[in-house]
């Protein structure tokens, strides 16, 4: 093929070819470096949202560490209180105690079947067990409660009130809003 002995016609098929070719050659650059331009936009978006993401993160992290340490913290004082106030009733009721063993005579207060009736565990039920009652004295034997009994009866009934009500107090003080407690 001699590049002389074109014709005009081929020339210009030639000339539209090649024109063609080098437009859409520079057509592809263009569209790429657009491409990667938006490509390195679009990465810098997505580091930016990552990075907003982690901080988001490590702050909800950092929240909820603080919202277990006051908690924690309020817990230990509310059992350190508790404590406190367990000690001074088992204090309160040893000394009771011991004013009880010197104060009382140690004689018979309650018969047996007074005795029975209240150690009767049914609860609202009234036992079959027991006897019906005489006029003969209670034999010597007999399961009988002495002031001393009674009096350490009510003591320790005294101090494990008083523990219930302390144990029920802290739970209620650990359940209202922090700040709000209102027992001791």
């Amino acid at each position: 093929m001699n590049w002389i002995n074109f014709t005009p016609a081929q020339t210009l098929n030639w000339l539209v070819a090649v024109t063609f070719v080098i437009g859409l050659g520079a057509g592809g650059a263009v569209v790429h470096l657009f491409d990667t331009a938006e490509i390195a936009s679009v990465k810098a978006d997505l580091s930016g949202l990552k990075a907003q993401h982690s901080e988001a993160i490590a702050q909800a992290n950092a929240a909820g560490l603080e919202r277990i340490q006051r908690a924690n913290e309020r817990a230990d004082s509310l059992q350190i209180a508790l404590d406190i106030t367990e000690q001074k009733l088992s204090i309160t009721q040893l000394e009771m105690q011991r004013e009880i063993t010197l104060n009382t005579t140690g004689r018979a207060c309650l018969n047996a079947r007074t005795v029975r009736l209240l150690n009767d565990n049914t609860t609202g039920k009234q036992s079959t067990a027991l006897p019906t009652s005489t006029s003969e004295p209670v034999a010597q034997d007999a399961a009988v409660a002495t002031d001393t009994d009674v009096a350490t009866w009510i003591n320790n009934t005294k101090a494990q009130y008083g523990t219930c009500t302390a144990r029920l107090a802290a739970l209620i003080d650990w359940h209202a809003p922090p700040g709000a407690e209102q027992h001791d």
